[in-house]
Protein backbone atom coordinates (compact mmCIF):
# COMPACT_ATOMS: atom_id res chain seq x y z
CA UNK A 1 0.00 0.00 0.00
CA UNK A 2 1.54 3.35 -1.02
CA UNK A 3 1.67 6.37 1.60
CA UNK A 4 3.64 8.69 3.24
CA UNK A 5 3.60 10.18 6.56
CA UNK A 6 5.92 13.53 7.93
CA UNK A 7 5.96 14.10 11.33
CA UNK A 8 7.52 16.92 13.30
CA UNK A 9 9.35 16.77 17.15
CA UNK A 10 10.19 20.35 17.09
CA UNK A 11 11.66 19.98 20.64
CA UNK A 12 14.72 17.79 18.67
CA UNK A 13 14.26 19.64 15.75
CA UNK A 14 13.80 16.75 13.56
CA UNK A 15 11.06 15.69 10.82
CA UNK A 16 10.35 12.43 10.44
CA UNK A 17 9.70 11.35 6.82
CA UNK A 18 7.79 7.86 5.68
CA UNK A 19 7.92 7.44 2.18
CA UNK A 20 6.34 3.71 1.41
CA UNK A 21 4.87 1.77 -1.60
CA UNK A 22 4.20 3.02 -5.41
CA UNK A 23 3.49 6.50 -5.06
CA UNK A 24 2.99 7.94 -7.90
CA UNK A 25 3.66 11.67 -8.88
CA UNK A 26 0.62 12.78 -6.61
CA UNK A 27 2.42 11.21 -3.35
CA UNK A 28 5.78 12.52 -4.00
CA UNK A 29 4.22 15.94 -4.65
CA UNK A 30 2.16 15.83 -1.58
CA UNK A 31 5.41 14.76 0.39
CA UNK A 32 7.25 17.73 -1.45
CA UNK A 33 4.48 19.91 0.39
CA UNK A 34 5.34 18.28 3.45
CA UNK A 35 8.72 18.84 3.40
CA UNK A 36 8.56 22.71 2.36
CA UNK A 37 6.51 23.42 5.34
CA UNK A 38 8.81 21.40 7.77
CA UNK A 39 11.13 23.37 6.94
CA UNK A 40 8.75 26.88 7.70
CA UNK A 41 8.31 25.12 11.01
CA UNK A 42 11.74 24.26 11.90
CA UNK A 43 14.99 26.39 12.93
CA UNK A 44 18.01 25.92 10.62
CA UNK A 45 19.94 23.17 11.41
CA UNK A 46 17.27 20.84 11.03
CA UNK A 47 17.30 17.13 10.79
CA UNK A 48 15.60 14.72 8.48
CA UNK A 49 14.85 11.24 9.20
CA UNK A 50 13.32 9.74 5.82
CA UNK A 51 12.10 6.11 6.16
CA UNK A 52 12.09 4.66 2.71
CA UNK A 53 12.44 0.89 3.21
CA UNK A 54 9.42 -0.27 1.55
CA UNK A 55 9.36 2.98 -1.36
CA UNK A 56 9.22 1.53 -4.78
CA UNK A 57 10.50 2.99 -8.13
CA UNK A 58 9.11 5.78 -9.19
CA UNK A 59 9.16 7.73 -12.72
CA UNK A 60 10.45 10.73 -13.57
CA UNK A 61 7.59 13.03 -12.84
CA UNK A 62 7.80 11.71 -9.29
CA UNK A 63 11.48 12.42 -9.11
CA UNK A 64 10.95 16.19 -10.36
CA UNK A 65 8.69 16.04 -6.97
CA UNK A 66 11.27 14.09 -4.81
CA UNK A 67 13.79 17.18 -6.63
CA UNK A 68 11.49 20.07 -4.97
CA UNK A 69 11.32 18.79 -1.53
CA UNK A 70 14.74 18.12 -1.37
CA UNK A 71 15.49 21.81 -2.59
CA UNK A 72 13.23 22.60 -0.02
CA UNK A 73 14.68 20.87 3.29
CA UNK A 74 18.00 22.39 2.04
CA UNK A 75 17.21 26.04 1.19
CA UNK A 76 15.32 25.97 4.55
CA UNK A 77 18.45 25.28 6.57
CA UNK A 78 17.88 21.63 6.84
CA UNK A 79 21.53 20.02 8.50
CA UNK A 80 21.64 16.53 7.65
CA UNK A 81 19.50 13.56 6.68
CA UNK A 82 19.69 10.28 7.70
CA UNK A 83 18.06 7.41 4.66
CA UNK A 84 16.83 4.37 6.11
CA UNK A 85 17.72 2.72 2.79
CA UNK A 86 15.22 1.32 0.10
CA UNK A 87 14.57 -2.62 -0.45
CA UNK A 88 14.72 -1.52 -3.90
CA UNK A 89 18.28 -1.05 -5.03
CA UNK A 90 16.99 0.55 -8.40
CA UNK A 91 14.49 2.76 -6.28
CA UNK A 92 16.84 3.56 -4.12
CA UNK A 93 19.46 4.68 -6.55
CA UNK A 94 16.71 7.09 -8.46
CA UNK A 95 15.98 8.68 -5.17
CA UNK A 96 19.70 9.73 -4.13
CA UNK A 97 20.10 10.90 -7.98
CA UNK A 98 16.85 12.79 -7.64
CA UNK A 99 18.05 16.77 -6.90
CA UNK A 100 21.69 15.40 -6.35
CA UNK A 101 23.03 19.13 -6.43
CA UNK A 102 20.69 20.53 -4.04
CA UNK A 103 22.02 18.33 -1.20
CA UNK A 104 23.87 20.91 0.31
CA UNK A 105 23.34 18.90 4.15
CA UNK A 106 24.85 15.94 5.19
CA UNK A 107 23.82 13.08 4.08
CA UNK A 108 23.75 9.40 5.60
CA UNK A 109 22.21 5.99 5.36
CA UNK A 110 21.01 3.51 7.76
CA UNK A 111 19.30 0.17 8.41
CA UNK A 112 16.52 1.59 11.04
CA UNK A 113 14.81 4.31 12.34
CA UNK A 114 16.81 3.14 15.10
CA UNK A 115 19.88 3.84 13.46
CA UNK A 116 19.27 6.65 12.18
CA UNK A 117 18.20 8.28 15.45
CA UNK A 118 21.39 6.78 16.96
CA UNK A 119 23.58 8.67 13.81
CA UNK A 120 21.66 12.14 14.66
CA UNK A 121 21.98 12.14 17.97
CA UNK A 122 25.72 11.70 17.95
CA UNK A 123 26.40 14.29 15.06
CA UNK A 124 24.27 16.69 17.33
CA UNK A 125 26.29 15.63 20.09
CA UNK A 126 29.85 16.12 18.68
CA UNK A 127 28.57 19.29 16.96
Amino acid sequence: MAHWDMEIDEEKQRAYLTLAGELGPEGHAEAADACERAAERLDEGFDLINDMRTLKPSDEEAMRETERGKRALAEGGMAAAVRVVSESTTGQMRFDRAGEGEESYAVAKAESVEEAEKLLDKRSQEA
